[in-house]
């Protein structure tokens, strides 16, 4: 035990540090499994612009944040969502908005080729990679995805982030985000690393009065960790309503 646990504590501070051999071990731990492999391949083929890369997920991971946004967007037609992994969540946002065409987007290729047999028989849903995502949309969701490896990061108790998962990555997102939205449509995002409060999209993105707060840790635009911040989860984009309506 006492050595599993020296072993653990060597392992943690050479991660912590960028050591080679512990980065090294960190490939091969991903090798024997499909999804491993996949984690791997993905990390290193979209490098400058992949975001969370663990392809977790569950059906009604957060059916709040779900109940909230068709409160907020009761006729959203065109439903966003980033990162989707294999389709669970689409399920999940398809039982609140039935007549909504909904795309997915997912960088992964394992966690996409998974996601459209999940959604087959759904032929009002597309899964896609980041590039292929075309139009503009009502309703766009986020949901852990705008990270890198949070568990670590704590583990780690990492303060600067900026060489892991740097902020002009997350930034350049967000502005999509609110190019792709419409006027009056409305974002949510959680478990995010950065906050939108922060991004150069912000003046356009409005928090909306009944969103609860988005979980921390939190870090600044030079990735430095920030103490005490708080964040919220939806944001209204300015401008005239748009087709959905809803509360404000």
């Amino acid at each position: 035990m006492e050595l599993a646990a020296h072993i653990r504590t060597l392992i943690k501070a050479g991660r912590r540090r960028g050591t080679l051999w512990v980065r090294f071990l960190d490939v091969v731990r991903l090798l024997p499994t499909a999804e491993g492999r996949a984690r791997l391949w993905t990390r290193l083929v979209h490098r400058s612009e992949v975001h969370q890369t663990t392809p977790f997920t569950a059906e009604d991971r957060y059916p709040e944040l779900f109940d909230l946004a068709a409160k907020l967007t009761p006729r959203a037609r065109r439903i966003l969502s980033f990162g989707c992994s294999t389709g669970e969540e689409l399920i999940a946002i398809r039982r609140r908005f039935p007549l909504a065409e909904i795309v997915g987007a997912e960088i992964n290729p394992r966690s996409r080729r998974i996601a459209v047999r999940n959604l087959a028989a759904d032929r009002a849903v597309r899964v896609v990679p980041p590039r292929e995502i075309g139009g503009s949309f009502d309703l766009i969701f986020a949901l852990a995805v705008l990270q890198c490896e949070p568990h670590a990061v704590e583990e780690m108790g990492i303060d600067d982030l900026s060489r892991r998962y740097p902020f002009d990555r997350f930034d350049k997102t967000v502005t999509d985000f609110a190019e792709r939205l419409e006027p009056g449509g409305v974002l949510c995002v959680t478990s995010s690393l950065y906050r939108i409060e922060d991004s150069s999209a912000s003046a356009r993105l409005h928090p909306v009065r009944e969103s609860p707060e988005a979980p921390p840790p939190f870090f600044g635009r030079d990735g430095r960790r920030l103490t005490g911040a708080t964040a919220r989860t939806f944001f209204r984009k300015g401008g005239p309503g748009g087709r959905q309506g809803g509360a404000r």
